[in-house]
């Protein structure tokens, strides 16, 4: 069988959009087609076709290769299922690609070298190339180009309106700069899609992060982590978006954290551990905490500064930084009401005097008791601290995700910055006791090291 060596350029783009590849031959049209869509960061929304002439030209139609499945394929299309690389490329030296009819994008696949195929390397390798694929819906050249200067011009008066087009339509993994071209991270999903056997990671596993047995180090995420099953529900291609930029902003390393630093980020739930103890805390007949106790939270977390001259500090029906913080530390599954007592869960009495495992029974429980549209905005949440978000852009990482992952909002418009706050409420609350964030503003929340840190754990 023939290996060819192809280069495949967008017909009209200046500078010059380009891919240099090689190819199985014994891979399906339809192979080439994944390929070039994953080359040029398209994802899957429009009809495409093959061509052996090109679609230019008056008077050059020639043979057209389709999928099957598309709904409008007509019948003297033949099927790019059928047809191998090698049936179509062995006395041809050019192919076009034509993918949405609307925008018109097409590539002009030109064959620059043969040779014979060596089960040694991959079916599909990228050897080189220039500059990100246009966005979706862009309006074809003229309007990806006309996109792209206003977006670099803050004066132009249509500059917020592209710039949120941009943010809500490419989203904020793809990345916008025009420039961008990312040749070992497309070699990777190239790689999970063609030989995932041998990719490193493991075959089954639809998120593309678990590692297989013989490739794991500890600390690497597992099929059960939430990262992983947030993954493993969205459309292909966004995942693949979503798998290089974990890779690129390190989210995939094992996380490391020394013990000091546990008990420092935790602070709080492990102050509230300590005080109820192996014996547990008796409440009050109103079923509050002991005024001692409370006053003694407040002080030793020092709280009292920032509630001076709001109360004395030791009633917990209204001093609502220690009243929020069992209600969470309830939530989350660190303590437990019984018979007038406050106890500690057994997992968390296990974990007395182990700030590392205290660290992971927070992390854990954060998801505890929440929804499935909210299990998923916790975790975008999360991703949007660990990778370094802006604060002010949060909300919209929050809201492309969910939408990607098949949720809409109970107007069936798009998410706005106040359901995203509803959907990330119950996180929030436990974040706000991450790293002593809870007297922060709201806007500067969740933008320091020590929450960044603890959210990369609590993706695992």
């Amino acid at each position: 069988m023939t290996r060819y060596r192809l280069r495949a350029t967008l017909v009209g783009s200046a500078p010059e959009i380009w891919r240099e590849l090689e190819i199985d031959g014994s891979l399906r049209l339809a192979d080439l087609h994944d390929a070039l869509q994953l080359l040029f960061g398209w994802r899957e929304m429009h009809l495409h076709q093959f061509t052996d002439a090109d679609p230019d030209v008056p008077g050059g139609a020639g043979r057209r290769w389709e999928s099957p499945y598309a709904p409008d394929a007509e019948d003297d299309a033949l099927s790019e299922i059928e047809y191998r690389v090698e049936d179509v490329l062995r006395t041809m030296d050019a192919l076009w690609y034509e993918y949405d009819f609307g925008d018109g994008w097409t590539v002009r696949t030109d064959v620059t070298g043969r040779h014979q195929s060596d089960p040694v390397f991959a079916p599909v390798v990228l050897l080189d190339g220039a500059r990100r694929g246009p966005f979706e819906d862009s309006g074809g050249l003229r309007g990806y180009t006309e996109k792209l200067e206003i977006a670099a011009d803050p004066r132009h008066p249509e500059h917020d309106e592209i710039v949120s087009w941009m943010r809500a339509t490419v989203g904020p993994w793809a990345g916008t700069g025009p420039g961008a071209f990312d040749l070992v991270g497309m070699q990777s999903e190239l790689n999970l899609r063609f030989t995932a056997e041998s990719s490193g990671y493991a075959a089954d596993d639809m998120s593309g992060i678990v590692k297989a047995d013989r490739h794991r180090r500890a600390g690497d995420f597992n099929d059960a982590s939430p990262l992983a099953v947030f993954l493993s529900q969205l459309p292909p291609p966004i995942r693949s978006e979503l798998r290089r930029h974990l890779h690129a902003t390190g989210i995939l390393d094992p996380v490391d954290i020394a013990p000091e630093d546990a008990a420092r980020i935790i602070r709080p739930f492990g102050w509230l551990m300590d005080a109820v103890g192996t014996g547990g805390l008796a409440l009050t007949a109103a079923g509050w905490m002991p005024p001692a106790t409370v006053l003694d939270g407040m002080t030793q977390l020092g709280w009292m500064k920032e509630w001076k001259g709001m109360g004395k500090g030791n009633r917990e029906d209204v001093t609502p930084p220690i009243l929020v913080l069992r209600e969470t530390a309830q939530r989350i599954g660190l303590v437990r009401v019984a018979k007038g007592r406050l106890l500690l869960s057994a997992a968390a009495k296990k974990a007395l005097g182990d700030p590392l495992q205290q660290l992971r029974l927070v992390a854990g429980g954060l998801y505890r008791k929440l929804g499935e549209a909210e299990t998923d905005a916790a975790v975008l949440q999360l991703l949007s601290i660990a990778d370094g978000t802006p604060k002010t852009r949060s909300w919209e990482t929050v809201a492309f995700g969910m939408e990607m992952s098949g949720w809409a909002s109970s107007t069936g418009c798009a998410f706005t910055e106040r359901d995203i706050r509803h959907a990330t409420f119950h996180a929030d609350q436990v974040l706000m006791y991450v790293a002593d964030e809870y007297w922060k503003r709201q806007s500067d929340r969740g933008t320091s090291d020590d929450v960044r840190l603890f959210a990369r754990a609590a993706l695992r």
